[in-house]
């Protein structure tokens, strides 16, 4: 049996993980999917007959809930990154108010819940709590890292190394972007509305550690790879390098890891199956891409 959701609405369709989502949905037998962008954006899309762009500021709540009502949204997707983590609180408003029936939050990394350090990964779990506080239902989708941003983390533009922070021995759940934008479109178009309020799906294309990365990495794009204690202060985001990388060395960074419990769920978690038939990319097939 499949659900009703037919009209979508999206925040940072022009994103890593904006894009492939907004691909996904306008590919599959979705109605109208809306594109929300900021006033001053300078973010182009290419036209679609099912394709609708607003611009309005996501922290007016009021104007958001107003542009979802118009177009009779029912799905609100978030896929904004860091900058925009605080502000879906906002947008959690603005969906309740205009009567939105799921809340897609920009999860699309480790597990979160139960998440209580401070940081901007911490943020997520509050937006979460917020919509369940206010009844609004919401679905996370967990994945790991994006397999195409590995090079960031690794600051090879940057350095013209591959830097794994120390010790780089935990395994990490990697998922590659149009994996990612293609399993939520389907479940969103396609599973019952039980399977999705206040669910969690649990995504993987490949699991290694960051020194199993930066090896496949360095031997198939030559590039020197070099293990550090700390990221140089003097590189962009180096705060936020250093935070990251303790994450993933922490042994929580596979989308099996559930904070609740305290360990990892194991692959019986993964909801990969759910998506039959489709091969999941592999590291080694991104990066020789």
């Amino acid at each position: 049996m499949s659900n009703t959701f037919k009209t979508f609405a999206i925040v940072g369709a022009g994103g890593a993980i904006g894009q492939p989502v907004l691909e996904s949905l306008l590919a599959s037998n979705a109605s109208k999917v809306v594109i929300l962008t900021r006033p001053d954006s300078t973010s182009t899309f290419k036209p679609h007959a099912k394709q609708t762009v607003e611009k309005v500021k996501p922290d007016d709540a009021n104007a958001v809930s107003a542009v979802l009502r118009k177009h009779g949204v029912e799905v609100l997707v978030s896929t904004v990154g860091f900058s925009g983590f605080e502000a879906q609180i906002h947008l959690v408003d603005a969906a309740k108010q205009a009567g939105v029936q799921l809340f897609v939050p920009s999860e699309f990394g480790s597990a979160t819940e139960g998440m209580t350090d401070e940081g901007p990964l911490a943020v997520k779990e509050k937006v979460a709590k917020h919509a369940q506080s206010i009844g609004l239902p919401i679905v996370r989708v967990y994945t790991g890292l994006f397999t195409e941003h590995v090079p960031r983390l690794g600051v090879v533009e940057e350095t013209g190394r591959f830097l794994v922070l120390n010790p780089g021995d935990k395994p990490l759940s990697l998922t590659s972007l149009p994996d990612i934008g293609g399993f939520l479109a389907y479940a969103l178009t396609s599973l019952p509305l039980g399977k999705l309020q206040n669910a969690t799906y649990r995504l993987e294309g490949e699991r290694l550690s960051l020194s199993q990365i930066g090896t496949l990495y360095g031997k198939l794009k030559s590039v020197t790879v070099e293990h550090i204690d700390k990221f140089p202060d003097d590189l962009p985001k180096a705060a936020l390098l250093n935070y990251l990388g303790k994450e993933l060395n922490s042994g929580r960074a596979v989308s099996s890891y559930d904070r609740v419990q305290g360990r990892d769920l194991g692959p019986g978690a993964l909801s990969n199956s759910l998506l039959e038939g489709h091969e999941w990319k592999t590291v080694n097939d991104v990066f020789r891409a």
